[in-house]
């Protein structure tokens, strides 16, 4: 799995790169689109 990137909005937790892109939280199971995390961290 590769390493964290940023945190989840619900709930805090680190953010991991999901297999079929983008990010998902581990903890509640949000996803993100890569996208959407570039215009958080701008």
């Amino acid at each position: 799995m590769a390493q964290p990137y940023g945190r989840c909005e619900d709930c805090g937790e680190r953010l991991y790169a999901h297999i079929e892109g983008g990010y998902q939280c581990l903890n509640c199971g949000r996803r993100y689109a890569a996208a959407d995390l570039e215009t958080r961290t701008a």
